[in-house]
């Protein structure tokens, strides 16, 4: 018997399709892999799951007893990296707020007999039951629900950049977010006051600028991709349109041929005109 379909369903969402070893996005190749083999006494329940890529699959299932070469990866350590793993795809996908300055907060409320808890929860049975509670964050001081998700596109961004520089993507991950909390003296991203809101992106950013070189060699095409994303979205910023921001490439960066695309600059001239477009942003904000 293997894991029922629930079960997988489950596992493969609390991943997000990745890997819970090396993290790699993996579609439709992924495995669900017992912590505990079935032999030794292992069930199918969710917590004996951990989802796993081809070749990580394969990695695990390699390492054989009769002649043991390395370090075999062990139950315990499995399901740490699961855990873990599960852990930053939880916080990268939790669902935000339904209204602008708004939190979840989840009650849990012990019930027996026919006990009514506020107005809208009859309870009749003894168990406990969670339910969700919607608390308004008087005068908005926390980031809005946009500034939520920006930081969460560029965290992301932060984690991929490491991932293609060959580095460990769960330390990344870990760096980036501990390093919020502490830049910003909060214990979430969601606690950033509001007014920190520019401040909060413009640290990402340059967390994100200083990643860069990391690939620059090894994956040069990864490297030139990352900003186009930056430059676009300061064009947005400046109510600029494609056609216009090419044509300040072309006149600033002294090109003799028209640009049609961010991928016909070369990795000199974009990095030059994601510098211009900083400086021109920088200048509608004081008002030059």
């Amino acid at each position: 018997m293997s894991f029922s379909k629930e079960i997988v369903e489950d596992a493969l969402v609390a991943c997000g399709r990745s890997c819970c070893i090396c993290h790699k996005f993996c579609g439709v190749r992924i495995e669900t892999h017992h912590l505990k083999p079935k032999h030794l006494g292992g069930d199918d329940s969710f917590e004996n799951c951990i989802p796993l890529c081809f070749d990580c699959h394969a990695e695990v299932e390699h390492y054989n007893n009769n002649h043991p070469r390395g370090r075999k990866f062990s139950a315990g350590e499995l399901r740490k990296h699961r855990d873990n793993w599960y852990s930053m795809v939880r916080e990268l996908n939790t669902p935000l707020p339904r209204h602008e300055n708004s939190v979840h907060v989840i009650q849990a409320v012990n019930g027996k007999g026919n006990m009514v808890a506020g107005r809208d929860l009859n309870i009749v049975t003894e168990r406990v039951v969670k339910k969700t509670v919607v608390q308004t964050d008087p005068g908005g001081k926390h980031i809005e629900n946009a500034t939520a998700r920006k930081i969460q596109e560029l965290v992301k961004e932060y984690i991929d950049l490491h991932t293609a520089a060959e580095k460990d993507p769960q330390r990344a991950a870990q760096r980036i977010w501990s390093g919020i909390k502490k830049e910003f003296n909060v214990t979430t991203y969601k606690e950033i006051p509001a007014e920190k809101s520019d401040e909060a992106i413009q640290w990402l950013y340059a967390q994100i600028a200083m990643a860069r070189p990391k690939i620059r060699r090894k994956a040069p095409e990864r490297w030139k991709q990352s900003f186009y994303k930056p430059i676009y979205a300061r064009a947005n910023e400046l109510g600029m349109s494609k056609e216009e921001l090419y044509a300040i490439a072309q006149t600033r960066l002294e090109l003799k041929k028209p640009v049609g695309s961010l991928k016909d600059l070369t990795q000199k001239n974009l990095e030059k005109l994601h510098h211009i477009m900083i400086g021109e942003v920088n200048k509608s904000k004081r008002g030059d």
